[in-house]
């Protein structure tokens, strides 16, 4: 199957129906505005990108973070306007995909679209743990969701791969609102924690 996001492999003849070409961020440098035309859908080759959401009240809401080889601002392929901001959270190098070249060549390249779909699906998959998660109202219950979410398939391990800010901004809590809840289950005895990992000591529902 080819896919898009190993540029690598792609055949050249493929990269030049696509127009691909390369941008390098600094670390805060936005790579496009909430309301801006809609231009280009996006793989981040190094480094991470932030999308941001901002109400018409100034709240700042995070969506997710994007890591090396996956792809972001899908919905431009079909949207006049971006409807986020997406801003380089260390330098990073993405490479920008026009969407009129881009939606040609899926026509003609039926892996493509296939290869795009499983992206999708996948960012779907994230989105919805995380809307699950927001719609937790106990700050406790919240954390708790997360780790089970998180854990080993075959165990009851956590391993955090992220700072605890970003965790936070994930499930909609202050970095210290989480470093309480964090406290508080290991004190009563229902997380152990020693440095970046995690074990639950009660019963995991992964459901």
């Amino acid at each position: 199957m080819i896919n898009f996001l190993n540029i690598d492999h792609l055949p050249e003849n493929i990269k030049m129906a696509m127009a691909i070409t390369y941008e390098s961020l600094t670390a805060g440098q936005p790579l496009f505005h909430q309301g801006d035309l809609t231009r280009a859908i996006f793989v981040v080759i190094s480094g991470q990108i932030r999308l941001m959401h901002y109400t018409d009240a100034g709240q700042s809401i995070k969506h997710y973070e994007v890591k090396a080889g996956e792809s972001f601002a899908e919905a431009a392929l079909f949207n006049e306007f971006y409807d986020c901001t997406a801003i380089a959270d260390i330098p990073s190098r993405v490479a920008t995909f026009p969407k009129q070249a881009f939606l040609a060549t899926l026509r003609q390249y039926p892996d493509l679209s296939e290869a795009l779909i499983v992206q999708l699906a996948r960012r779907f998959h994230q989105v919805k743990i995380l809307l699950e998660l927001r719609s937790i109202r106990s700050a406790r219950d919240r954390v708790l969701r997360y780790l089970e979410i998180s854990a080993h398939p075959h165990g009851n391990t956590v391993n955090l791969d992220k700072p605890l800010k970003e965790i936070a901004e994930d499930m909609g809590l202050s970095q210290e609102a989480l470093s309480r809840v964090l406290s508080q289950l290991q004190k009563d005895g229902t997380i152990t924690r020693k440095k970046r990992q995690i074990v639950l000591i009660q019963e995991l529902n992964r459901t």
